[in-house]
């Protein structure tokens, strides 16, 4: 397990294996492919039981979690994963 802390605070573990699925990169590809609605699925693909909670933490006043939050976090989990993330 790999322990990140996000910019925003955020703290998750995460399986080091969690970036070896092919699955997880055919959704990637989606979203390359304008399939906004691909960050949904490479989040439950690479949060798996954390999503619920990352969703709450940045969850805003008026209760919507913004998009735009939660790719940049899921962006921020790949970088921490280096090499690996971005295969």
């Amino acid at each position: 397990m790999k322990t990140i802390r996000l910019s925003n605070g955020f703290e998750v573990s995460i399986s080091e294996n969690v970036m070896d699925n092919m699955e997880l990169v055919d959704a990637l590809a989606e979203m390359t492919d304008d399939n906004p609605l691909e960050v949904s699925k490479v989040c439950s693909m690479v949060l798996k039981e954390n999503k619920k909670a990352l969703y709450d933490y940045i969850r805003t006043e008026d209760g919507r979690v913004p998009v735009s939050e939660v790719s940049n976090c899921i962006k921020e989990i790949f970088e921490s994963f280096g090499e690996k993330g971005k295969n």
